[in-house]
């Protein structure tokens, strides 16, 4: 885009300025630029704001999945397994961004915050359950696991594994 702008200033000058040989007039403006536009040496330009304007609501979509030779799966994404973290009830936590990074120069709020964890979105979290394999959306036992408070979600009423306690209407 930012070429096709700088192409376009760069042709003003010699559309507006005249030639000795040929006074400037509407005829002469137009012979100078389908001369310019259909030259054999210059190259169409393609505007790229074409493409944005026409589909502006276009998302990525993860379309590559590898498969295993032996066995014919599907391959889970390393990066995954390393960054992010699965509940036992869906969700996925993550750290934020540039919690390693330049510490020295973070104050204690920013760094006390950078150390917490972070929940994804429902989207974030379907597409992480589709770049892993079944394996790593099982639930983990660990001994002394630092995440056991959040593998239970009882407040939510899809995800509670409790029933909920009937107290009966008071007279």
């Amino acid at each position: 885009m930012i070429r096709n702008i700088f192409s376009l200033t760069r042709s003003i000058p010699y559309l507006v300025q005249s030639k000795p040989w040929a006074p400037l007039n509407a005829k002469n403006l137009v012979s100078v630029t389908l001369q310019r536009s259909f030259s054999l040496i210059q190259t169409p330009t393609v505007s790229l704001l074409k493409n944005s304007i026409a589909n502006p609501a276009t998302e990525t979509i993860r379309t590559v999945t590898k498969y295993s030779i032996k066995k014919g799966k599907r391959k889970s994404v390393k990066a995954v397994r390393g960054r992010f973290y699965r509940l036992a009830w869906g969700g996925w936590i993550r750290r934020l961004a540039g919690c390693h990074k330049k510490m020295w120069k973070k104050r204690g709020p920013r760094r006390r915050r950078l150390r917490q964890h972070v929940l994804c979105n429902a989207t974030q979290s379907r597409l992480l359950d589709s770049m892993v394999g079944s394996y790593w959306r099982r639930r983990k036992y660990y001994v002394d696991d630092p995440y056991e408070p959040y593998h239970v979600r009882e407040e939510f009423q899809y995800t509670a594994m409790k029933p909920k306690p009937y107290f009966p209407p008071e007279q």
